[in-house]
């Protein structure tokens, strides 16, 4: 394991910002939350053969992806696939999930997505905003097949990402 301020000989680089995807049971419920709820933008709606799939080693199956993006730029990709999905078990607890655990949207006023969540019958995991830290309050949701969404409010983003600030002037 490396040092940690110490750099790296190789440097992942990219070209546009993370999307993340979401393996889904029925794409049709999860586009009425991403895009009804969240209001996520369609971009692209796409369909894989079994071919495609079975060699890109995606699934045996072939699948339909959509991808989503939000009003910042990033993307959700909901991917469903034509054959059979694994369920894995919804834990009470977000951090009692292994793995990728949840998505983190940072927005400018949590109570108003508190609001909105809570007015629209979306399941909240916590009961309200809540204040983690000084300056820093969030709120964990799931989406309808049970993936933990986190909202995110820093009163002060310069602190936790200067890079955003400084690339914004």
């Amino acid at each position: 394991m490396m040092a940690r301020n110490q750099p790296s000989a190789w440097s992942l680089k990219m070209v546009a910002p993370l999307e993340p995807g979401i393996v889904c049971r029925d794409i049709g419920i999860m586009l009425q939350f991403y895009e009804g709820l969240l209001g996520f933008e369609v971009v692209a709606d796409a369909k894989a053969t079994q071919e495609m799939s079975a060699r890109f080693g995606a699934s045996p199956d072939g699948y339909r992806i959509v991808r989503l993006q939000t009003p910042y730029g990033e993307r959700v990709k909901l991917v469903q696939t034509d054959g059979r999905i694994v369920d894995s078990p919804t834990p009470q607890w977000v951090f009692q999930r292994r793995g990728l655990a949840y998505l983190t949207f940072i927005v400018p006023n949590i109570n108003e997505v508190f609001a909105h969540m809570r007015q629209n019958n979306a399941k909240l995991v916590s009961p309200e905003p809540i204040e983690v830290r000084p300056g820093f309050r969030a709120l964990f949701v799931a989406d309808p097949e049970g993936n933990f969404i986190e909202f995110v409010e820093y009163a002060d983003l310069g602190a936790y990402r200067p890079d955003l600030i400084l690339s914004a002037t």
